[in-house]
C-alpha cells in the first residue's frame, strides 16, 4: 500500500478526560474541550548516553521519553486560563491561584485535518498522560490582542503508552466554531 503524502493546515481539537485512578482509568465523559487553538507544538525528546570505545561514542542507550504539548490561543475560556495559571475554578466561578498546585493528570483525545491531492482526511491523536505545567506568562494589552499559551507535560501511562495517532477510520472532529464579529458602536 502506497503512503499518501499530505499537508496539515489545521490545529487539533482536544477533549480532556481526568485520570481518576492509579490504574489509569479516566472519567466516562469529557471534562473539558479545547476547540479554539490557533496552533500547537508537540515536542518529544529522549536523552542519549554512550559507551565509548577508545574515547569515541560506540554504543548508544536511550532513556525514557519526555515531551511537551504547547497550545496557543487568542480566544480562551476560564478553564484554559485556570490550567495555564495552575489554578482551579470554583463553583462560584472564581479562578483561584493558591500555594496548593493542582496535580490533576488527563488523557486527551482529538482530531485534526490533513489534506492531500485526493481530498481531506482526519487523524485522531491520543495523549495518554498530560499534566499542565504551572509556569505561566500572562500579558494583557490594550493595543494588541492577547495571546495565551498552555504548556502540558507529556508522560507515559501505566502501560508505557505516550501518544497514538490513528491514520484510518477517523471521522470529522468537532464542528467548526461559529464566527462572531464584534463591531464597535453596535
Amino acid at each position: 500500500m502506497a503512503l499518501t503524502q499530505f499537508a496539515i493546515k489545521d490545529c487539533v481539537d482536544l477533549k480532556f478526560y481526568k485520570i481518576t485512578g492509579t490504574d489509569g482509568t479516566v472519567s466516562s465523559t469529557a471534562d473539558y474541550t479545547i476547540d479554539f487553538l490557533n496552533d500547537c507544538q508537540l515536542q518529544l525528546d529522549s536523552e542519549q548516553v554512550y559507551a565509548t570505545k577508545k574515547g569515541d561514542n560506540y554504543i548508544s542507550f536511550s532513556s525514557g521519553r519526555t515531551g511537551t504539548l504547547t497550545m496557543n490561543a487568542e480566544v480562551i475560556d476560564d478553564q484554559f486560563l485556570a490550567m495555564m495559571l495552575g489554578a482551579t475554578v470554583g463553583s462560584d466561578g472564581i479562578i483561584a491561584v493558591t500555594s496548593n498546585i493542582p496535580s490533576q493528570a488527563y488523557k486527551a483525545e482529538g482530531t485534526f485535518r490533513v489534506t492531500s491531492l485526493t481530498g481531506v482526511e482526519y487523524r485522531k491523536i491520543t495523549f495518554y498522560n498530560l499534566k499542565a505545567q504551572v509556569s505561566a506568562d500572562l500579558t494583557l494589552s490594550a493595543s494588541e490582542v492577547s495571546s495565551f499559551s498552555l504548556v502540558l507535560d507529556i508522560m507515559a501511562n501505566n502501560e508505557g503508552k505516550i501518544i497514538d495517532i490513528a491514520t484510518t477510520g477517523v471521522s470529522a472532529g468537532a464542528s467548526e466554531p461559529e464566527v462572531i464579529s464584534i463591531v464597535e458602536g453596535e
